[in-house]
């Protein structure tokens, strides 16, 4: 869970979003110019498209504007905006950071993912989890802007690394420690608030709702997948019951809802906040847990199989013959097309003992006598 003090520790995206604004618009502000540099981390480019203007106008003021992603080709970015290409396994593919230092001025955010999400968020994106620090201190930018400069190497041109060494060579007065911490203790206070403010929101409820089990369906969880990154783990779960599609025609309607509903209060049992039970189709439903661990995500399918194999014994009676598969992914949109491969490699297991009747017992083969076997 996130700390109590919003400027260090581990840090909700909610927090990091309004830390990183603030520094941003200390680039933009009055006085901010040509003595400038601007270093921005964000992780993938999904993320840069919703800033985009904004650092299109940080670029026509500051000497230098550097962002780093992760990606295998040149992105489109605004004219005067340095990118810098990050491979997928080093630490900056990690870091959510925005560092801004002049010669007299510096503010920065610096968090790294921790791949770990908040369980009680309400969105994928909303839940994720960082551990870092922001503030609007000099020191901590212009240490912030060396490590960078410094990691990124011969991936800045010859004449970025330049102008980033010329500012960084002007930085000669001390810092002003009592302005700075003020200045900082009033924008913490002002975050705090912010943050608390947009977790009291209500949550706005997708239309896309399944009206026979009131489960969601793909089509109404685009909001709360988020962007088409590779950024948090997601637990699949493909649950598919064979024998659902004939259960109206064999016992009629109130029958086949009332199984539904069964099965949907199954898939919903257990699940955090930030997770979602789904509704794919007739008999193809879908659990989705951000940020599990393999082990949990297998037992949490066995789970789901087992329960409903035994929902035979509970009203209206039926049996049901139910696989499941697991998956963990990154993808966007969800892989569903290769879960469903797996599930297809799965055999229908029949129940034991059946709900009604029961087995023939095979006749003996005649002249066979009891001992026979011991001759």
């Amino acid at each position: 869970m996130p700390d109590a003090d919003p400027r260090a520790g581990v840090l909700s995206k909610r927090a990091l979003v309004t830390a990183s604004h603030a520094v941003e618009r200390a680039a933009l502000a009055d006085g901010a110019g040509a003595d400038t540099v601007v270093f921005a981390l964000f992780q993938r480019l999904p993320y840069f498209e919703r800033e985009r203007e904004v650092y299109a106008r940080i670029a026509r003021k500051a000497a230098v504007t550097v962002v780093g992603m992760v990606g295998s080709g040149r992105p489109d970015l605004p004219h005067g905006v340095t990118p810098v290409l990050l491979r997928p396994d080093e630490p900056m593919a990690r870091e959510w950071s925005v560092v801004v230092l002049s010669p007299t001025f510096g503010a920065s955010v610096v968090a790294r993912d921790l791949e770990e999400i908040d369980p009680q968020a309400t969105s994928v994106e909303r839940a994720r989890l960082f551990r870092g620090r922001w503030g609007l201190r000099r020191d901590e930018a212009y240490a912030e802007v060396v490590r960078l400069r410094d990691a990124m190497g011969d991936r800045l041109p010859p004449a970025v690394r330049r102008q980033v060494g010329q500012v960084l060579a002007s930085v000669e007065t001390p810092a002003e420690l009592d302005i700075e911490s003020r200045a900082e203790a009033a924008l913490r206070h002002l975050a705090s608030r912010l943050d608390a403010a947009r977790a009291s929101a209500p949550v706005r409820v997708g239309p896309a709702v399944d009206p026979d089990t009131g489960l969601d369906t793909l089509a109404g969880l685009t909001r709360w997948l988020g962007d088409a990154t590779d950024t948090v783990p997601l637990g699949l779960v493909l649950v598919v019951v064979d024998d659902l599609a004939a259960v109206e025609r064999r016992h009629g309607t109130r029958v086949r809802m009332h199984t539904e509903q069964n099965i949907a209060e199954l898939l919903r049992g257990g699940l955090r906040p930030v997770d979602r039970a789904v509704r794919l189709g007739p008999g193809e439903f879908l659990v989705i847990q951000p940020a599990v661990s393999a082990a949990a995500l297998t037992a949490r399918g066995r789970h789901l199989e087992s329960r409903l194999a035994a929902l035979h014994a509970t009203y209206p009676f039926v049996d049901l013959h139910p696989r499941t598969t697991t998956l963990l992914t990154r993808r966007r949109p969800l892989p569903l097309r290769k879960l469903r491969a797996q599930v297809r490699e799965v055999p229908a297991v029949p129940l034991w003992p059946p709900s009604q009747g029961s087995l023939p017992i095979p006749p003996e083969p005649q002249g066979t006598a009891v001992g026979a076997r011991f001759r």
